[in-house]
């Protein structure tokens, strides 16, 4: 599992087959093994997207503390835990649209244990202790992950919390990526703003200021067939509602627009995680200091201004693919789920986007 951060060795334990299932598991006993002084902390989008060797200043520590389905809950609790354990200096955090939601605020994400956190974050010997007990647990793994091993040598699952395989994979994967398309559907539709969420961001915020933490927020770029998927599911001014209330509390960066980048479905993995490609981009707008005419970083000053204007664009974007759109929309409501995932497979195809 990479809970005690012993040395990589090719065709012996690289693949660690239990990881991608389990990052509550293993990220927060990395994070105190290896100390970072900067983080990137959100969902998959940031595990999968933020390679931490592509931060350009290679004098500090990067670690990527994203997890699955990451919760504006569950991130101000990781951002506790890490000040209990080792407070950086600067937090990354990615932001989403769905994470406004109350079934995401609200539900008990699978594998978040706050009495975990707790455990890893107390003294040296009760520390050690627990960490042992759980490491008896994984004996099972061990056969697994050798034979894993030995048949794929150079395969390194993740670097410093970073999602490889996905993140650096060559292109697009056709399967997940009709699979996130039609998944988003579903989910857009029962979008439910929530308060608390917003509240609880405000904490963070808060807490980073206390604890002198450079907070940097941003909206995790998607590709521009989900973004077209809150138009459709008529979600668009619950998504404009989100960006200007988080710019109320504080400037953030934004990606989840429609630009060159969103619209290049080659180079995302799937509808929903960018690759390290776009990454690379994201790292570097977010050391900007200071808001300039191009800029994406949002102030609460020019946030209905970027928003009106990204608005027209995406409403463009939409009418040139809303025969497909609303075509896999019905069929969905009609609960005719393989025929979307044809018809969507089809056209993606055509558009060669996907290898026959």
């Amino acid at each position: 599992m990479g809970i005690w951060h012993f040395p990589i060795i090719k065709g012996f334990n690289n693949y660690k087959v239990s990881q991608p299932a389990h990052l509550d598991f293993f990220k927060p006993y990395e994070y105190r093994l290896i100390k970072p002084d900067v983080v990137f902390l959100g969902s998959s989008r940031v595990y999968v997207g933020l390679c931490p060797d592509d931060y350009p200043d290679k004098s500090v520590k990067v670690y990527n503390m994203g997890m699955s389905s990451l919760s504006i809950r569950d991130a101000y609790q990781y951002l506790n835990f890490m000040i209990k354990v080792h407070k950086p200096k600067k937090v990354y955090l990615g932001l989403d649209f769905f994470q406004f939601d109350s079934h995401n605020f609200y539900d008990s994400r699978q594998g978040f244990s706050q009495v975990r956190l707790n455990k890893i974050a107390s003294n040296w010997l009760s520390y050690m202790m627990f960490k042992m007990q759980e490491t008896a647990g994984l004996r099972g793994m061990i056969k697994p992950t050798i034979l894993k091993s030995q048949e794929d040598a150079d395969t390194i699952l993740f670097n410093k919390g970073w999602d490889v395989k996905r993140g650096s994979a060559l292109g697009t994967n056709e399967d997940a990526y009709i699979h996130t398309l039609i998944s988003f559907f579903k989910t857009y539709q029962q979008v439910s703003l929530c308060d608390e969420s917003f509240t609880c961001l405000e904490k963070i915020i808060k807490i980073a200021r206390a604890e002198e933490i450079d907070l940097v927020l941003f909206f995790n770029p998607i590709s521009a067939d989900l973004l077209s998927l809150i138009w459709v599911t008529e979600q668009y001014d619950n998504f404009k509602s989100v960006k200007k209330r988080v710019a109320e509390m504080a400037d953030y960066y934004d990606f989840a627009f429609i630009n060159n980048l969103t619209k290049d479905r080659g180079l995302f993995y799937d509808a929903s995680h960018y690759r390290d490609i776009i990454g690379k981009f994201i790292i570097s707008k977010l050391l900007q200091k200071k808001p300039t005419l191009f800029s994406l970083l949002l102030t609460k000053e020019r946030c209905s201004t970027f928003l009106s204007a990204t608005e027209h664009s995406l409403c463009s974007y939409v009418y040139s693919e809303s025969l497909l759109l609303y075509k896999i929309k019905g069929l969905i409501k009609e609960k005719n789920v393989e025929e979307a995932r044809r018809l969507a497979r089809e056209y993606f195809r055509e558009k060669e986007i996907f290898p026959k």
